[in-house]
């Protein structure tokens, strides 16, 4: 019955089994040496995951000594000692469904090739919850590292699936069904605005993603023999983009200098933001309605935040909420980068000899207290807004709605933060649902915006991600780095996303055409766009934290089961 449930629980992801020892887990050989699992659990958890006993078993009787864990989950997630596997283990902690801090990549594929060059011997068992996205991503940016070719698992270790070789690449590389609508719509050089400039990177990067699938993900028994993507979140195969760039010495030149001093960061001024949607179902648009009343935030008195929250009488407004990683722990991953980097040999994936120390601190003790990720690690930062009429065309039968973004200055999301309450002034209290709090920042917070309306000053070399709502229902999100879109001039630039592009776009987020987001260099001397605090008294305010819970998921019940709970988790994210 357990192992039912378990396999209920891996969905399209294969599981490996061990006929000596009578097991069965969520667990794929992706090379010979890397190994990729889900979640070592134990209590209840164990019941429909891999049991940590077993798991454990299963690593010592095959490794022995020779195996060490790759951690990928937050401790506010999931958490064990890492006396469990004889203290080896290392942690590198993002929260599930996001891109992880660019910084993180190198570091963790100089320490796998640290050790798996010890022996070959030697394996590396990557995990994180589901041993699908993040842990992915992670075995994906080691494999792109090596220089040589991939060794084969062996034959035993790899039967559950078959190599899928004439899958074409171009599927492997669409995150979300095109629609049909969409192929029409949308422009033919979207795709490459997202990614950025076609290189021969890129195909070393669709082998591995092909590799990754073929091992991890279960062969298709539908006649079209279509697979379900390994690392299937747009934004992190974009991230594994942007790390196939820096390997390649292709990546922008105000990536991570290595002059001394180092030099001012470079900002960018995002201006504006437009996203083109086709007109959504009749029944879409009333469950987005239903989940604003819900809310209890359409009962605002002003008018004009009414129409923000409630999506006016015509059915949509669409605001924009924007985060980063915590700043203190990007610049501490980024001086561990320039520590370990081996300059003499020019390959970023290779750690530099005898770099774990830096003065008293230790690399391996970066996250060994859980003091960046026992609690939220991304924080909301500015938002942007529609501040005039929508445009609305209509093609053929179709009608195709533009919605223009602009920062909201301190008063404009005063106003709009005024409006996220019932006119009683107090949040709604979801008690009944035991539902996560947000991962973004209280609304509560003190957001700092820069004078007048030019833009939202950003550090071009760093993630931003912008999450999209109508009204108070989740659309979608993405994250990006401005510098791998942005010409190296002082001209002003823009880059295009199509909805494949953007994670979880279902639901209401399924209408989105696309997101143009337009940008400009700016002098040294402006300041950069502060992310704001969260204080323990914020957090403990029901009600105020950004649209979280059951009601922004309403308009997600008309779809597949698994992808809209993969959105409502992304959403409280």
């Amino acid at each position: 019955m357990a192992d039912y449930v378990r396999r209920l629980v891996s969905g399209n992801k294969a599981r490996f089994k061990d006929e000596d020892m009578h097991l069965e887990l969520d667990l794929a050989y992706v090379t010979d040496q890397v190994i990729v699992m889900g979640y070592p659990a134990a209590g209840i958890e164990g019941f429909y995951r891999n049991k940590r006993e077993d798991t454990k078993k299963f690593l010592e009787r095959r490794h022995g000594n020779n195996f060490w864990v790759f951690n990928f989950c937050p401790m506010k997630e999931n958490s064990y000692p890492p006396s469990v596997f004889g203290g080896r283990v290392s942690r590198y902690p993002f929260p599930d469904h996001h891109a992880p801090p660019l910084a993180i990549m190198p570091l963790l594929a100089r320490e796998m090739r640290a050790w798996l060059s010890g022996s070959s011997d030697r394996v590396a068992v990557l995990h994180c919850k589901a041993g699908k996205g993040r842990s992915g991503t992670m075995a994906c940016t080691y494999l792109l590292s090596l220089d040589d070719n991939l060794a084969a698992p062996p034959s035993e270790r790899g039967k559950e699936t078959k190599l899928l070789a004439e899958r074409k690449a171009d599927e492997l590389m669409q995150a979300v069904p095109e629609d049909e609508e969409d192929s029409a719509a949308q422009d033919d050089d979207a795709t490459d605005d997202a990614t950025g400039p076609k290189t021969s990177h890129k195909q070393s990067l669709t082998s591995i993603l092909e590799l990754h699938t073929s091992k991890r993900m279960k062969a298709s028994s539908s006649p079209d023999g279509k697979v379900k993507q390994g690392v299937s979140i747009p934004s992190q195969r974009r991230w594994l983009h942007y790390w196939s760039l820096i390997l390649a010495h292709e990546a922008p030149s105000n990536l991570w200098p290595t002059v001394t001093p180092k030099p001012p960061s470079p900002k960018v001024r995002l201006t504006e933001m437009q996203v083109r949607m086709r007109e959504p179902s009749t029944m879409k648009m009333g469950l987005v309605k239903a989940a604003n009343i819900v809310m209890g935030y359409t009962s605002s008195k002003n008018a004009s935040i009414s129409k923000l929250a409630n999506g006016g009488k015509r059915g949509g407004q669409i605001w924009a909420s924007l985060a980063r990683y915590d700043d203190e722990l990007v610049d501490l991953l980024e001086r561990w980068e320039a520590q370990t980097r081996d300059d003499s040999s020019g390959h970023m994936g290779r750690r530099k000899a005898g770099s774990e120390h830096m003065g008293e601190e230790e690399l391996s003790k970066v996250f060994e207290d859980g003091k960046w990720d026992h609690k939220k690690m991304v924080r909301s930062f500015a938002r942007m807004g529609t501040t005039e009429e929508r445009a609305t065309t209509k093609e053929g039968e179709e009608k195709t709605t533009v919605y223009t973004l602009r920062p909201l200055n301190s008063d404009a999301w005063s106003d709009l933060r005024s409006g996220l309450k019932p006119s009683g002034g107090e949040g709604v209290q979801l008690d009944g649902v035991n539902i996560p709090s947000s991962e973004t920042n209280s609304i509560n917070e003190v957001t700092q915006t820069l004078k007048g309306d030019k833009g939202i000053i950003l550090d071009a070399a760093r993630e931003v991600r912008i999450k999209l709502y109508m009204g108070q229902v989740f659309m979608g999100w993405f994250w990006f780095i401005p510098t791998f879109h942005t010409a190296e001039s002082l001209g002003p630039a823009k880059f295009t996303l199509s909805r494949k592009d953007i994670d979880f776009p279902l639901g209401i987020g399924s209408a989105i055409l696309d997101v143009e987001i337009l940008m400009e260099w700016v002098s040294e001397g402006e300041p950069l766009q502060p992310a704001a605090r969260q204080t323990s008294e914020d957090a403990l305010v029901k009600g105020e934290n950004e649209p979280a819970g059951l009601a922004p998921m309403l308009p997600l019940i008309s779809e597949p089961m698994a992808p809209a709970v993969e959105v409502k988790q992304a959403a409280e994210d």
